[in-house]
């Protein structure tokens, strides 16, 4: 079964929401990627389902057909963690009598998590190239082009057309102006989405559940090795691994930062199978 529907946020933002299976089951959430609509990741939801567990999967505010004005202040990523995910976390309480709820987050997902209010009602989460955005853990050339698009073409384009184009990022979604900028500020700090904010890095450091992270050899760029052991390092739970992956391990010659979840792909997803069983 698969069912498209709308969520409610707190301050009146409808999400479009895809919920795949049937109720009763243990339920995932998959967070999507910075500009990734949810559409992207179906295949992988579909497979979860065939492995006895319940799937939404959504968009954020300001991205795919969670229709929101560009220039909307209340579009930023700090709201993606605070309102909309928790907003997707309440649907399925409300829903359910008591779900066992579990995230499977890509790429900024694992920064947004522990902004979300009712985070405490995830049992387990499984991250597969979260990283932190400051570009102070990319090294080489990647550095050179993180801080490009940090300090030149993120503030330059969002001030000339009050979005950050798609092609700017390497991303699928141009992003709204307000959720940009934001994106911008942890780019530029040591501390990435922690900022100065001492409510924030208690908020990461109180997680407590089982976590896993995986970062892959090729994915350079968006998702270096050091960025997301950085993220890692910022969460404060004692049940937490981190595991980096090489596609030639895997019989293959890429991965990258969006290759996890394609069909072509799909053998790798065993491992999140098999993580999400042992802790049902």
């Amino acid at each position: 079964m698969q069912n498209d529907f709308m969520i409610d946020c707190e301050d009146g933002q409808q999400l479009v929401a895809t919920h795949f299976g049937e109720k009763g089951k243990p339920a995932v959430i998959i967070a999507a990627a910075v500009g990734a609509k949810r559409g992207y990741y179906a295949k992988f939801a579909q497979s979860l389902v065939g492995e006895d567990f319940q799937v939404v999967t959504f968009d954020y505010r300001g991205i795919g057909e969670s229709k929101a004005k560009l220039n909307d202040a209340s579009v930023t990523m700090s709201s993606w963690g605070e309102k909309d995910l928790t907003a997707v976390i309440n649907w399925l309480c409300n829903h359910e009598s008591n779900p066992d709820i579990y995230l499977v987050g890509h790429s900024v997902a694992g920064q947004i998590f522990p902004l979300a209010k009712n985070r405490s009602r995830v049992k387990a989460a499984y991250f597969i190239a979260s990283q932190t955005a400051s570009s102070s853990y990319w090294d080489g050339k990647e550095k050179f082009r993180a801080n490009l698009l940090w300090n030149l073409f993120l503030p330059t384009t969002t001030s000339l057309t009050g979005k950050l184009p798609s092609w700017a990022y390497g991303g699928k979604h141009d992003l709204p102006k307000y959720a940009a900028k934001e994106w911008g500020t942890w780019g530029r700090h040591i501390n990435g989405v922690l900022q100065d904010c001492e409510k924030r890095a208690t908020a990461f450091k109180e997680i407590n559940i089982p976590l896993k992270f995986i970062s892959i050899s090729d994915d350079k760029l968006l998702a270096p090795k050091r960025a997301v052991e950085r993220l890692y390092s910022q969460y404060g739970s004692t049940y937490k691994d981190h595991q980096h992956w090489f596609p030639e391990d895997f019989g293959k010659t890429s991965i990258g930062h969006f290759g996890f979840f394609r069909s072509a792909n799909s053998d790798l997803w065993r491992d999140t199978h098999l993580w999400l069983k042992k802790h049902l």
